[in-house]
């Protein structure tokens, strides 16, 4: 049996573990290189942009960094075993997560 956490957070700006803000020198068609282990996927759902990266050195722990909002905020995703979420599963997290979003305040419920 696999477990799920899902834990909800603002990631701090001295945070390592945050996930690295899109380059806006960026050249379309020119990915830049990866930092090994990290397996960037950058999402837009329902209009809201997102970089989900694999957290190194936990092959179960994926965080999901929402660059569209106006602060640092984002959600991680734990798992006690190997998981290997397809773009399918990792949009599904995100509208489970924005579905959960106060539309007022633009955050989670306190």
């Amino acid at each position: 049996m696999v477990s799920l956490s899902i834990v909800w957070s603002v990631y701090p700006d001295d945070d390592p573990n945050r996930p690295a803000e899109p380059d806006e020198n960026a050249m379309p068609g020119q990915a830049p290189t990866t930092a090994a282990g990290l397996d960037t996927v950058e999402l837009v759902v329902d209009g809201e942009s997102f970089v989900v990266t694999r957290r190194a050195g936990s092959s179960g722990t994926y965080d999901f960094d929402w660059t569209s909002h106006p602060a640092s905020y984002g959600f991680t995703i734990g798992m006690n075993a190997k998981w290997t979420p397809d773009r399918a599963e990792l949009t599904e997290e995100i509208r489970n997560f924005l579905a959960a979003i106060d539309p007022e305040t633009g955050y989670l419920p306190d």
